[in-house]
């Protein structure tokens, strides 16, 4: 009577549990290598040449300034000598912020193009989920293994590669 018990107790839990379908996904991967963020950050980075040749430029009249500072230095009084530094570390501290305005400015429209590439790739997702019954998704950086069979990054990545994605960006303005 105790096996008999057991066996029918045996059974009725197990037929309540059912096999989760579950699938690995890398979104870094499929958001750095997909074909728009690609040709939009050829187009970011042909946008910045000319800025940069500017910042190049600046920045080579200031060593230059800062050469001749120092030859200066013995022909100048020290109060003519500290008036000239403090202008010359004006000039370096302005360069600095406009360098690190131009840098932020670019992060942050890579950062939105980021975000609709994710928006897209999740739409993309849920879609693929739906249709092939998969019920957890799990992103690459969140699991130690994974069979090569659950992972979704490539037909999620030709789906991408597919889709139209409409990507801007702002060019920097001083």
């Amino acid at each position: 009577i105790k096996i008999f018990s057991f066996i029918v107790i045996f059974f009725l839990y197990t037929s309540n549990v059912s096999a989760t379908k579950v699938a690995v996904i890398d979104i870094n991967f499929l958001i750095d290598n997909s074909i728009h963020f690609i040709e939009i950050s050829k187009k970011i980075n042909n946008s910045q040449i000319q800025a940069k040749e500017n910042f190049q430029n600046i920045e080579e009249n200031l060593l230059r300034i800062k050469a001749e500072l120092e030859e200066s230095k013995l022909i100048l009084s020290n109060d003519e000598f500290n008036i000239k530094k403090e202008e010359y570390y004006t000039e370096v501290s302005k360069f600095e912020k406009n360098v690190s305005k131009f840098n932020n400015h670019y992060e942050n429209e890579i950062i939105k193009i980021k975000n609709i590439i994710f928006e897209k790739i999740s739409e993309l997702v849920q879609e693929h989920a739906s249709l092939n019954g998969i019920e957890l998704i799990i992103e690459k950086n969140q699991y130690l293994i994974a069979a090569d069979k659950i992972n979704i990054n490539e037909v999620i990545f030709e789906k991408l590669n597919k889709s139209k994605v409409e990507l801007n960006f702002a060019i920097y303005e001083k």
